[in-house]
């Protein structure tokens, strides 16, 4: 049941019932670029800056010619993305004695919220470093183990629903934590040092491949870097699969990295970002960009941390995990995730107000318009949001 609230502010009650429904972006986020948006706009995507890591070197003596000096940059681009609902009442309807929390603020304020957080799921996904897959809570219990080996932040959790509902009839079930009301909306639980909550908008993933895919059969024809996201051709002798989004491809040797661009015992990732089908023996996917070069924010490595290229992936030989319907959960670390709204909106009117709640910021505006006696109230939620250290994230699939 929702939490009993007493305020005569409606954009404060929407406001709580968004951040009811809005714990991807307000656990386990951090506010990084604030101090940069200032000035900044709805629409508009910045290209904020994370510092590279030089690299650390034997003896004494600095080898000039080979000793990294200089300071490397790393960017980010993220957008600024506006979310709204407007609502139309009767100008009359103050003395018709509407119950403004349940018939307004309820379903508006996680209508909000579920239009935010679906739509940066979406656009963020597949930025990751790693994923395990199986039964169980093993997979998971893989995942944050992982992330517990490559940084210090404490860990938060977000699974599908049917993941839950898995564990279950498995007899498996989250150690309960205990949070004020407000806050525990789809907790479930804590499990190998991570904090768990339900969040329904990942994808199922329906992997059907075959044998196409085993004994090293299929290898990569070509791996092209792009502007949004990176391209990867496959191919075989026989190849007609199809390969849904979601579906992770673990090339041979092509190693996860950790926070400061050294290799980990553990594959990368490549999440497959749209269906694809076979054509002519081959299947092109896009996958999430991967930075190959940088010396401390290079996302793979090889074995021994040197660098692999586009050229070098090519011929490698690509597994993906067995056939299946999978449920997806992820694992981020502290701070891998930016979320931020804007302090101010431009279109702010003369009956405007501005409430925060848990990070939320919710600008409300309201006119009547007297002819047809209605008013009209409508509720901005700015965002700026995704992932920043995609190497913090590890995904899970869960049959």
């Amino acid at each position: 049941m929702p939490n009993t609230i007493k305020t005569n502010s409606l954009a404060e009650l929407v406001t709580v019932r968004a951040a009811e429904s809005a714990a991807y972006f307000t656990v386990g986020s951090k506010k990084w670029f604030k101090d940069q948006l200032v000035g900044k706009r709805n629409g508009q995507t910045y290209r904020f800056v994370i510092r590279d890591t030089a690299g650390a070197y034997e003896g004494l003596a600095a080898d000039l010619a080979n000793d990294k000096i200089s300071i490397v940059e790393r960017e980010i681009p993220l957008t600024i993305r506006n979310f709204r609902v407007l609502i139309e009442t009767n100008a009359i309807e103050s003395v018709t004695d509407v119950d403004w929390d349940p018939e307004i603020a309820q379903p508006n304020g996680q209508k909000l919220a579920n239009k935010a957080v679906k739509a940066i799921i979406d656009s963020d996904f597949g930025k990751v470093g790693t994923c395990f897959v199986g039964q169980g809570f093993a997979p998971m219990s893989r995942a944050s183990g992982h992330l517990a080996s490559i940084t210090t932040e404490e860990l938060f959790g977000f699974v599908d629903p049917n993941v839950e509902a898995i564990l279950t009839s498995n007899g498996q079930q989250f150690v309960p934590v205990n949070a004020p009301d407000m806050y525990s909306k789809g907790l479930l639980g804590k499990f190998h040092g991570a904090e768990y909550r339900s969040q329904r908008f990942f994808p199922s993933v329906n992997i059907s491949t075959g044998n196409e895919f085993d004994n090293g059969k299929v290898t990569v024809t070509s791996y092209t870097a792009g502007t949004n996201y990176d391209t990867i051709v496959l191919g075989a002798t026989t190849l007609t699969s199809s390969l849904k989004k979601g579906t992770p491809l673990f090339i041979e040797g092509v190693y996860a990295t950790d926070t400061v661009g050294d290799p980990t015992s553990m594959l990368h990732s490549f999440v497959v970002l749209e269906d694809a089908t076979a054509s002519s023996n081959a299947i092109t996917v896009k996958v999430a960009k991967v930075d190959m070069a940088g010396e401390g924010t290079k996302d793979i490595a090889k074995a021994d941390g040197s660098v692999w290229t586009a050229a070098t992936i090519a011929g490698l030989k690509v597994a993906v995990p067995e056939d299946g319907i999978y449920y997806m959960g992820i694992v981020r670390a502290n701070g891998a995730f930016e979320f931020e709204t804007l302090d101010k909106l431009d279109a702010a009117g003369a009956d405007y107000e501005k409430v925060s709640v848990e990070g939320l910021n919710v600008h409300k505006n309201s006119l009547v318009d007297i002819e047809k006696m209605t008013n009209y109230t409508r509720f901005d939620l700015p965002v700026l949001a995704g992932t920043v250290e995609p190497r913090c994230v590890a995904m899970f699939l869960i049959k």
